[in-house]
C-alpha cells in the first residue's frame, strides 16, 4: 500500500462505519485526506484519529457537508483543491438505509435514498472527474450484496446500489481512455457500532443479528477494517489494471442459495 503515501484522497461520509475505518488505513500509509460527512463532530474526531496515526496536522481537513445539497458538493472540492492543489481518489463512501417493503414505500423515502445514494454520488464524481483525469487518479464506490440480490424491505435501497454498480461499470468505459479507473466495494451486513450497540437492546434485534450471522457462511459478520482493506487495495497502484470490477467482501454471502441458511442452521 506504499502508492498511497502522498496521494491526496476525498472520502466521503468518512465520520463513521466504513469511511472512518478508511480514513486510518489512508492515514496510515500516509495519504492526505478531505473527510467530509454531515456530521461535522465525526469529521474531526476522524481527522483526529488520523493525526495520531502519523498524519501532520496540515495532511487531514474534515468538512461539514450535505452531499444532497449542491453547494455543499462544490465546498468538498474547493476545499480539496485549495488545500492540496490536486485530487487522486474518491471514495464515494456516504449513504443512507432505509428500509420498507416495495409496496409500503413511502416517496419521501424513496426520494431519500435515490437523493443521497444516487444522484449525490453522480454529481459529486462529475465536480471530481476534472482533477482526477489531471492526475490519472480513481473512484471507489460503495455499493452493497443488495445491488444484485433481492432481499425483502430492502426493495429501494436496493435499486440504489445497483444503480451504482451500473454507474461504476458505465464511468470506468467512459473514463478508462484517461487512465482514471472505477471500482467499488460490496460488502456484506456490517460490525458496526450500531449492530453491537442494537443487539444488546431487545430480544428482536438479537435475534435479527443472529439471522444475519447465519446467512454468511464465514459465520461472522464484516468488520469496517475489511472493507477498508478491499477499499485501500481499489485505490492502490496494485490495482492499476482492474477498472469496472466489484470486490464483495461479504463472506461468501453472495454465493449462497435460498436454502443455505436452514442448511447451516440445521447442521445437515
Amino acid at each position: 500500500m506504499d502508492s498511497l503515501k502522498g496521494k491526496v484522497a476525498i472520502i466521503t461520509g468518512g465520520g463513521s462505519g466504513f469511511g472512518r475505518a478508511t480514513a486510518l488505513f489512508f492515514a496510515k500509509y500516509g495519504a492526505k485526506l478531505v473527510i467530509a460527512d454531515l456530521n461535522l463532530a465525526g469529521a474531526v474526531a476522524v481527522a483526529g484519529e488520523c493525526i495520531t496515526k502519523g498524519l501532520g496536522g496540515d495532511d487531514v481537513i474534515a468538512v461539514e457537508a450535505n452531499l444532497t445539497n449542491a453547494n455543499d458538493r462544490k465546498k468538498i472540492i474547493d476545499k480539496c483543491i485549495n488545500k492540496f492543489g490536486r485530487l487522486d481518489v474518491l471514495i464515494n463512501n456516504a449513504g443512507i438505509g432505509l428500509f420498507a417493503t416495495l409496496v409500503n414505500t413511502p416517496p419521501d423515502m424513496y426520494d431519500a435514498l435515490m437523493d443521497l445514494n444516487v444522484k449525490a454520488q453522480l454529481y459529486m464524481t462529475q465536480l471530481a472527474v476534472p482533477h482526477l483525469k489531471a492526475t490519472k487518479g480513481n473512484v471507489v464506490n460503495l455499493s452493497s450484496i443488495a445491488s444484485e440480490e433481492a432481499i425483502s424491505v430492502c426493495g429501494v435501497y436496493g435499486m440504489t446500489k445497483a444503480a451504482m454498480s451500473m454507474f461504476t461499470k458505465t464511468l470506468a468505459l467512459e473514463l478508462a481512455r484517461y487512465g482514471v479507473r472505477v471500482n467499488e466495494v460490496r460488502p456484506g451486513v456490517a460490525h458496526t457500532n450500531f449492530y453491537v450497540a442494537g443487539s444488546g437492546n431487545s430480544e428482536a434485534e438479537r435475534k435479527l443479528l443472529a439471522a444475519e450471522v447465519i446467512t454468511h457462511p464465514m459465520g461472522r459478520l464484516v468488520q469496517p477494517e475489511e472493507v477498508a482493506n478491499a477499499i485501500a487495495f481499489l485505490a492502490s497502484d496494485m490495482a492499476s489494471y482492474t477498472t469496472g470490477n466489484a470486490i464483495y467482501v461479504d463472506g461468501g454471502r453472495h454465493c449462497v442459495g435460498a436454502g443455505y441458511a436452514f442448511t447451516r442452521k440445521s447442521k445437515l
